[in-house]
This record gives C-alpha cells, structure tokens and sequence, in this order.
C-alpha cells in the first residue's frame, strides 16, 4: 500500500472518530491529530470535524481543540470565525471557571488578519 492510501485512510479513522457520540473516542482521535500535529504533519483537513468537538462538556477536549484551533487559525481564518460563536459560548460560562478562562485566552490568542 502506497504513503499516500495509508495517510488518506489514517485521516479517514480520525474523522470517523471526530465524529463520533462518545466523548472518549473524541479525546482519543483529538489527541492522535495533535501529535501529528506537532510532529510537522498537516492536518489542517480535520479543521471542521475537530472543531465540532468544541461543544463538548469535557474540559480536556475543549483544551485539545482550543490548542488545535489556535494552531491552524492563521491558514484557516474562515473557519476559526466559525468556532468564535462556541468561544463566546464558554465565555459566559457560568457554572465553571475555567471554561470561561480557557476560552477568553484562547480568544485572545488568535490570530487572524
């Protein structure tokens, strides 16, 4: 099987996984696109499908996403306007602070001319 088939079929699993109901399986695939991430591999193609994960009630999640979002805000400035509604969402978080937190420094860390 050729690079490209076992990238493209690798890709295809993490949306699966993106979109999935369960929390965990997000975190995980989340997860496995920030360590391609940060090893130079351009995942820029899952910015919708791990943008989605943003609604999610867990607090790792929406920092892994927050991280990834930051990242790619620059090459996708479209698409991070799009998640900007789910940022002030979680800034007006009442019930936990840290959400809130999280959401105003993510906000503030975008860049996007």
């Amino acid at each position: 099987m050729s690079s490209y088939m076992k990238k493209s079929s690798e890709l295809e699993e993490l949306k699966i996984e993106l979109n999935s109901l369960k929390v965990d399986e997000q975190k995980e695939a989340v997860k496995q696109v920030i360590a391609m991430m940060t090893i130079g591999k351009d995942v820029s193609g899952l910015f919708p499908h791990v943008t989605k994960c943003i609604l999610s009630p867990s607090i790792e999640l929406k920092k892994l996403v927050y991280l990834y979002i930051i990242n790619y805000a620059k090459s996708k400035p479209d698409l991070t306007l799009m998640a900007v509604s789910a940022f002030t969402k979680d800034a007006h978080e009442k019930s936990n602070p840290l959400i809130r937190a999280l959401a105003v420094r993510t906000m503030g860390c975008i860049r996007i001319e």
